[in-house]
């Protein structure tokens, strides 16, 4: 597969920024909703595209930071032995002159993306499909690269294997130990009051636990929640605890899923309050793709 190349990118900002300025978003097809960025399809030459706006960088420089870190993050991947979507970038300036790069994947058919693997007929043996993700992110964890396991950043390629979709946020440490990825991106949809403490005390620490592989994979089976697909959860416990020496158990699954789910929660009810504050009293766009209500 090839990364689809955009030719009428301004075309797509352009749909973007109209949907900033309202909470409409018929211009576009969303495809899925993520904490810090939506996806939408986009069709290019006949073929669809699965598209990512990031928020504006501040520079040229800060462009060109992350993007030395993007090409990292694919590097190690590979050498984990992740197969990860061809992925590419792309990038234009907005009206006030800052660059905006919008990742650019293949888009798969929906039966073959995520949660939509392990239902149906046609499902997957879920015994393989998480004993496979959990390897994957054990070669991750030993190569001391963050990462994200859950299913709904997976897709089955062409050859049967699992590819791994979500790298829009490029998780590596330098030698020191310290992130080099930029906090910024975690917090640019948050309501710009919060942004300097979460920045500082809060996103450092979320980021960590991308590096843990107990906490990677509690994480990836306590979602089976979210997915509706809690009937799994045993079969997945079962091949993340192969790789713990400390078994994860229902009980702190169930726990843990609850935790998060009353975070994004808040912080959902908080970015609501915000994009009606910026648009109805400022009369400002709100500059983030926000879903309606998330079942939990």
């Amino acid at each position: 597969m090839k990364v689809p190349e955009i030719p009428d990118l301004a075309d797509l900002e352009a749909r973007f920024q109209a949907a900033f300025r309202s909470t409409n978003r018929n211009g576009l097809q969303v495809i899925g909703y993520g904490e810090i960025t939506s996806v939408v399809s986009w069709s290019v030459a006949g073929t669809k595209a699965a598209v990512k706006r990031l928020p504006p960088f501040a520079s040229d420089a800060a462009r060109d930071t992350y993007l030395v870190l993007l090409r990292d993050y694919l590097d190690r991947l590979e050498e984990a032995e992740i197969a990860v979507l061809p992925t590419g970038a792309q990038e234009l300036r907005n009206a006030e002159g800052s660059p905006v790069v919008y990742l650019v994947q293949p888009e798969l058919p929906a039966a073959k993306v995520g949660p939509a693997l392990l239902a149906g007929p046609d499902a997957l043996d879920p015994v393989l499909v998480f004993g496979e993700i959990c390897a994957g992110a054990a070669r991750a964890a030993d190569r001391r690269i963050g990462f994200d396991a859950q299913l709904s950043n997976w897709v089955r390629l062409s050859d049967g294997e699992l590819g791994y979709v979500d790298v829009t946020t490029p998780l590596l440490r330098d030698g020191a130990g310290h992130h080099r990825l930029d906090t910024s991106v975690f917090v640019a949809s948050l309501p710009w009051l919060l942004r300097p403490a979460v920045r500082r005390f809060v996103a450092p620490g979320i980021m960590d636990e991308y590096f843990e592989l107990r906490i990677v994979l509690l994480n990836m089976v306590a979602n089976l929640h979210k997915e509706r697909l809690e009937h799994l959860i045993p079969a997945a416990r079962e091949a993340a605890n192969r790789h713990l020496d400390s078994p994860i158990t229902r009980e702190e699954i169930d726990r843990y899923y609850r935790k998060d789910a009353r975070l994004w929660e808040v912080l959902q009810r908080l970015r609501r309050a915000d994009r009606a504050w910026q648009l109805k009293v400022r009369r400002r766009p709100y500059p983030v793709l926000l879903p309606d209500k998330v079942e939990r």
